[in-house]
């Protein structure tokens, strides 16, 4: 339980790393930093507890992940039954990611992405047989990838040194993979539950991610054969989700997790010049918008921080129907917009 407890704290709210910033233009691969100038892509996140009594979503970003210059790792997560499963995932996923990464370097990373939402359900199980409230804790989650590689998928970038911008004596030289400006940048992303992953592709919406619905007739006949039942369209009649990371909960003869299960469904998209900017967020966004209706909403906004506050502040009031959910919503921009 150390890894769950070093999160956990009084409070039965989630909490995500607070979000930095450097005064240039390295983070340093550091969880939630923002560098104040850099030139590969642009992210903002914003939150809002709404009607429910207690914020069980989190969020967490890594710039230059891997040490290549340009990646990055994103991440949602929306727990239910309690916040531990979010707020483990929102501080350690990367770090299982990053393993695996390392772990299999002839591996593609459709698979290491696979392979790292199963390493991270594990471990959740492993500590649920230790603790009453971790197993009935459990989370959607959308991670995504942005991967710079050669035309065959490899990473043959030579390793530069970057000192502090502006010079600080305090901090140390990073050294870090520069790929050529004509290497391919692949957004890779996977999902359980039904937080989502939209892309702006010249203003419309392509969906990166699959909602994973008990009502859904493939999940539905899966839980079925694992010996459960579906009832008004939840897993026993409770769970509004099949898929998710954690829900560990046994009961005699009965495990959850072989019903509600934490295999991801997997996405590989090679941006082009028309793909402007994702959104990432879970569902008390898109309870409430349309995928369209989303990207409409702030595909003029340059500033991402601004755009999520807008899709946040939406979802909350607007003159049709509003969420009664958690709500967090992270854009990625990968262009800035046109003159």
């Amino acid at each position: 339980m150390s890894q769950i407890s070093q999160h956990n704290g009084g409070s039965k709210n989630a909490h995500s790393e607070p979000i930095t910033r450097t005064s240039g233009a390295n983070s340093f691969g550091v969880l939630n930093r923002i560098p104040s100038q850099y030139d590969y892509w642009k992210i903002g996140v914003h939150e809002a507890q709404g009607l429910r009594p207690t914020m069980e979503d989190t969020h967490a970003f890594v710039v230059d992940f891997d040490s290549v210059c340009g990646q990055g790792y994103f991440g949602v997560f929306d727990g239910h039954g309690n916040k531990l499963v979010s707020e483990w995932c929102g501080h350690e996923f990367h770090q299982i990611f990053l393993k695996c990464i390392r772990e299999n370097p002839d591996l593609n990373a459709t698979d290491v992405l696979k392979k790292s939402f199963l390493a991270a359900d594990e471990i959740l199980g492993k500590m649920s047989e230790d603790s009453e409230e971790l197993e009935s804790s459990g989370s959607t989650a959308v991670v995504a990838f942005l991967r710079i590689e050669d035309t065959d998928g490899s990473q043959n970038f030579p390793l530069v040194d970057f000192p502090p911008s502006p010079p600080n004596p305090n901090e140390h030289v990073s050294k870090l993979k520069l790929p050529p400006q004509d290497a391919h940048r692949v957004f890779y992303c996977g999902n359980v539950g039904d937080a989502r992953c939209v892309m702006s592709r010249n203003g419309i919406a392509t969906r990166l991610t699959h909602d994973h619905k008990p009502s859904d007739s493939d999940e539905q006949a899966r839980i079925r054969g694992a010996g459960g039942i579906v009832l008004r369209g939840r897993v026993f009649g409770t769970l509004a989700v099949s898929r998710s990371l954690g829900d560990h909960l046994r009961y005699e003869s009965l495990k959850l997790k072989d019903l509600v299960i934490g295999t991801p469904y997997i996405s590989r998209t090679s941006l082009k010049q028309d793909d402007e900017f994702c959104i990432i967020a879970c569902d008390g966004l898109w309870d409430v918008v349309t995928d369209q209706e989303a990207i409409d909403l702030v595909r003029n906004v340059d500033d991402p921080e601004r755009a999520s506050e807008i899709l946040v502040n939406y979802a909350l009031k607007n003159d049709n129907m509003i969420s009664r959910d958690n709500v967090t919503v992270m854009v990625i921009r990968f262009n800035s917009l046109r003159a």
